[in-house]
């Protein structure tokens, strides 16, 4: 009992230092069953959607591509929650629907370093009456 009582001080001040509890910064929170894993290159930020749910879930849209919305953690906390782009037109009525085991990928580049994530607004119905946000990981730009 008392290691436990030390081991989870330890956690808890190992991710106080850091800002970022342990799962914060390793992976994101799933919506609906829709995961976001961001992954960084030298150049660019890919973001991957995928369902690992067992039903359709619905994703709204910005153009042809999901409405992606981006935070900046900034001293103790996530701010923002706003497009880094501008929205084109849609190119389809509706949201984008998004069928068990089904992926999709988008490209974003950063231009300020810092640690960032995605939230990406999912829903199960297409009126997206019920949308909630999937989270990716945190990931840090140079």
């Amino acid at each position: 009992m008392q290691r436990d009582v030390w081991l989870s001080a330890v956690l808890l001040a190992t991710a106080c230092s850091a800002g970022l509890s342990p799962s914060e910064s390793t992976r994101g929170t799933p919506a609906h069953g829709v995961e976001v894993v961001a992954t960084v290159t030298s150049q660019s930020t890919t973001l991957r959607i995928t369902n690992t749910g067992n039903q359709d879930a619905f994703l709204s849209r910005c153009g042809s591509s999901p409405l992606v919305l981006v935070q900046q953690f900034a001293g103790t906390e996530w701010t923002g929650g706003v497009q880094n782009f501008a929205c084109p037109a849609p190119s389809a009525p509706g949201p984008i629907s998004l069928r068990p085991a089904e992926s999709i990928s988008v490209v974003r580049t950063f231009t300020d370093a810092g640690r960032y994530r995605f939230r990406v607004p999912v829903g199960t119905t297409q009126d997206l009456n019920d949308a909630a946000a999937a989270v990716s990981n945190a990931f840090d730009v140079p």
